[in-house]
């Protein structure tokens, strides 16, 4: 299997007390994978010691990359600094709870050399709680039924080419953007291949995705896109 070089990038919003572990540990199953390889931490306006705590790594790090927001953008918005700052050739998204096991790069790299974007997929939901399952499930079938994409997830692991992203404008401002770069991608007729990922529970710390402040920057993102794009047809990129 072709070695790619990687970008790894990763909002932080309040994770003093995961950070040090994720950013080990990804550094080491990175390099077994890759031989050219970053990861770009953007700090979302943390007011714990994230910032602190992500300096010092990248001390001892050379190939970690901090980009610092003075304010909270929140989930989604936050990783647009991270995409464009982004140098290698394929360009991921993780979450220092690490929803994606980076053990797990091996299966989804194998198909690069086939098809131009990889998404993860998740069948199992019987970690999350009645809340998470209908919040996941809901947002899935609203996007499903009002913009089409024929894929069986939207919000997990995408690796995408770097120079499709350098092509493209991201319009969105919260989670809705993993499911417009799969639109925009299936757009422009890239191949997709899904591949089935586990899913890894929450160690520490507190997840930030169902706050309901995220939730509703999202709905109001999918009206507004598929208002742009579907009915006018206003789409950029």
């Amino acid at each position: 299997m072709r070695k790619y070089s990687l970008s790894m990038v990763v909002p932080a919003y309040n994770e003093e007390e995961l950070l040090g572990s994720f950013i080990r540990k990804s550094m080491r199953d990175l390099a077994i994978v890759s031989n050219d390889f970053e990861i770009i931490l953007v700090n979302d306006g943390s007011t714990d010691r994230t910032l602190e705590i992500a300096s010092k790594l990248a001390q001892e790090y050379s190939n970690l990359k901090i980009i610092n927001l003075e304010k909270n953008l929140g989930t989604g918005k936050s990783i647009i600094p991270g995409f464009a700052a982004a140098s290698k050739e394929i360009v991921f998204n993780n979450t220092v709870d690490a929803f994606f096991n980076t053990e797990d790069l091996p299966l989804l790299l194998q198909y690069l050399d086939k098809y131009d974007v990889v998404s993860g997929y998740r069948s199992d939901l019987s970690a999350h709680n009645l809340y998470q399952k209908i919040l996941t499930l809901g947002n899935y079938f609203l996007i499903r039924l009002l913009f089409g994409i024929p894929l069986k997830a939207y919000q997990t692991v995408q690796l995408h080419r770097r120079s499709f992203l350098q092509n493209i404008t991201i319009e969105g401002k919260s989670s809705f953007i993993s499911p417009e770069l799969l639109y925009k991608s299936l757009k422009k007729g890239l191949k997709i291949k899904e591949v089935k990922i586990r899913y890894y529970p929450r160690l520490a710390g507190k997840a930030k995705g169902g706050h309901p402040k995220n939730i509703l920057r999202t709905a109001k993102d999918i009206l507004k896109f598929w208002f742009l794009w579907k009915i006018l047809g206003r789409i950029k990129g």
